[in-house]
């Protein structure tokens, strides 16, 4: 009789499975979001710094290779690993680690290995 009933089970099993995979393989899979997070193309990016001057907004055509750090959003433009591009005026930008940079009282940029300069 277990014989009767596992057999029954396995006919069973061995039916629902194929159908089940057939149905689930109907379903479209979700798009995938873009691998850098994208501002829409009309905005400009607040800078992210440590420093308490607020810095200018960043122009679309530095906006690439951007992220999260730390619940921040910061755009790298080929600065490399742990680095943010810091742009003052349109002759001014640099690279600088990620929450360090700044601008100064003439326009340039600096970077600083404390949290809030002084200049």
């Amino acid at each position: 009789m277990k014989t009767v009933i596992f057999a029954t089970l396995l006919v069973v099993a061995l039916a629902w499975v194929p159908t089940s995979g057939a149905a689930a393989a109907d379903q479209p899979y979700p798009a995938a979001g873009p691998y850098s997070p994208v501002p829409p193309p009309d905005v400009q990016v607040a800078q992210f710094t440590y420093a308490l001057q607020p810095l200018p907004l960043l122009p679309r055509r530095f906006q690439n290779h951007c992220g999260f750090y730390r619940g921040h959003f910061y755009c790298a433009d080929h600065c490399g690993a742990d680095y943010q591009l810091y742009y003052c005026t349109p002759v001014a930008f640099g690279c600088c680690h990620i929450g360090h940079g700044y601008c100064s009282g003439d326009g340039s940029v600096r970077c600083t290995t404390s949290l809030f300069p002084l200049d």
